[in-house]
């Protein structure tokens, strides 16, 4: 992506736009002077060469995988460089328009928040079907040159907020596996002190409230068919055992 391609996105009226493409050729002619319009240029130019490499790394396996800013990648961990490079290429390059640059002392917030030399850019963008995509880069420049440091697109971020809400549905489950293996465990044993209780099955995927609990909560130990059956009889449907901490719950449900 060139500097003739860059200027083409830009808005095509507004001082912004213009300034922008005069900073663009300054630069391109040599005359690098050091003040905010050079540096944007520069950003500019690092985050199209960053697309360009993308989309062609997609295309052909031997092409070079555009680089992300290490520091980037340890402070935002929920996405990959691997997750920014397909998110960035699955979109349309020939529609990507600039909407908005501007530079940073710092970026981020709370512990994630860096500061030195960052340009932040916003893009809008369509997929493959014609569907608008907005789309947001940051680059941090080090030692006068620019590196990617963040990506994310409302693709990315839908994904990203899908895969957390499956690790969150995935840590529940293993919980609740957990906690059930235990309670499995602690049934075992009462049963074999008193066979009795073989009658009240351990409850499944249970939730343990005062409305359904019959009585207070029984240490293992007094666990009994006989103190299950008074129980019982002021329950009109099932009866069944859940554990709470290390004592046991007679549950009606």
């Amino acid at each position: 992506m060139t500097l003739n391609d860059l200027q083409a996105r830009l808005p095509a009226t507004g001082v912004r736009g213009r300034r922008l493409f005069a900073t663009c050729l300054t630069m391109v002619l040599g005359a690098c002077a050091p003040d905010p319009e050079v540096i944007q240029s520069q950003a500019l130019e690092t985050a199209g060469q960053w697309f360009d490499q993308a989309h062609a790394s997609q295309a052909a396996e031997a092409a070079p995988l555009p680089t992300c800013h290490a520091f980037g990648l340890i402070k935002f961990t929920d996405a990959s460089c691997d997750d920014m490079i397909e998110h960035a290429a699955a979109l349309d390059p020939a529609t990507r328009r600039i909407d908005s640059v501007r530079l940073l002392e710092c970026f981020g917030q709370g512990s994630k928040e860096v500061c030195g030399e960052f340009a932040e850019i916003w893009f809008n963008t369509q997929n493959a079907d014609g569907i608008s995509v907005r789309e947001g880069m940051v680059l941090k420049r080090d030692n006068e040159a620019f590196r990617m440091y963040w990506y994310r697109s409302d693709t990315l971020f839908t994904a990203i907020t899908a895969r957390a809400e499956r690790e969150e549905a995935g840590t529940t489950s293993a919980q609740m596996a957990e906690k059930q293996e235990r309670l499995d465990a602690v049934y075992t044993q009462i049963v074999e002190r008193d066979p009795g209780v073989y009658t009240y099955p351990p409850c499944i995927d249970a939730q343990v409230t005062s409305a359904a609990m019959l009585g207070g909560l029984l240490s293992q130990e007094a666990v009994t068919a006989t103190a299950l059956d008074q129980r019982a009889r002021q329950c009109d449907k099932a009866l069944c055992l859940a554990l709470v901490g290390k004592r046991i719950a007679a549950l009606c449900q």
